[in-house]
């Protein structure tokens, strides 16, 4: 996933970068350039899952290409 800055002169990065980066070089705030959808199904499925299952199923499309969802239940 990449992140765009909200005044939009800013490079697209992705997590580790906006991590790494805080305020983007032309002073506005990164937010993802897409937001991740899940289907029904996937949320009625998710009601099975303890917290920190369900914290790492909502987090990793975030942090896709940084972090692996194992990595974040760790």
């Amino acid at each position: 996933m990449k992140y765009i800055s909200t005044r939009g002169n800013a490079p697209a990065l992705d997590f580790e970068n906006v991590l790494l980066a805080g305020l983007a070089p032309d002073g506005g705030l990164y937010v993802p350039q897409e937001y991740p959808r899940f289907t029904a199904d996937e949320i009625r499925k998710m009601q099975a899952l303890s917290y920190p299952e369900l914290a790492a199923k909502v987090m990793a499309p975030f942090t896709a290409g940084c972090l692996s969802e194992a990595e974040l239940k760790d």
